[in-house]
């Protein structure tokens, strides 16, 4: 993800690259951690103060994080990298606790890349993934930590007018 942030960067973007600092031990329940996380989230992007609703951006178990945030507050969009199909998948090695599926509509643009295989089993298992949403734009790439990912994202960023 830094790379990625420090090309989007080179191109003029505001990007904010964040460690949320809360220890997964720290809860016991997946709700209130997501909660926490989304909090934490939350002000990091207040700090920022851009002017504007953020492009969300974020990579695996951390789409769960976006996703909480995104259910809640404004957002010019959502770029999901490899994330799970449903937050069941997470449960027993990222999350101790069930945590109740997102039920968001995808009013606003939605990126989902993967690769090959992840793109097959979204389309199997997540719900963005299944219906054929006008808003979300699903991307199969060889490998997400190359150029491909980078020119990816930026011509669909150019495509929203961000």
């Amino acid at each position: 993800m830094t790379h990625l942030s420090s090309m989007l960067a080179e191109k003029g973007f505001t990007c904010i690259q964040t460690d949320l600092g809360i220890g997964k031990g720290s809860f016991t329940d997946a709700t209130n951690l997501m909660k926490a996380y989304e909090s934490e989230l939350r002000s990091a992007i207040r700090l920022s103060t851009i002017p504007f609703p953020p492009v969300i951006v974020a990579r695996s178990s951390a789409c769960l994080i976006a996703q909480t945030y995104i259910s809640s507050h404004p957002a010019a969009g959502l770029v999901l990298i490899s994330p799970p199909a449903s937050n069941d998948e997470l449960l027993g090695s990222k999350l101790s606790t069930r945590l109740k599926e997102f039920d968001f509509e995808p009013a606003f643009p939605i990126a989902i890349m993967g690769t090959k295989d992840e793109i097959r089993h979204l389309k199997q298992a997540n719900r963005l993934c299944q219906k054929d949403y006008a808003t979300v734009d699903v991307m199969q790439l060889s490998d997400l930590d190359s150029q491909e990912a980078f020119v990816k994202l930026d011509s669909w960023l150019d495509e929203l007018g961000i």
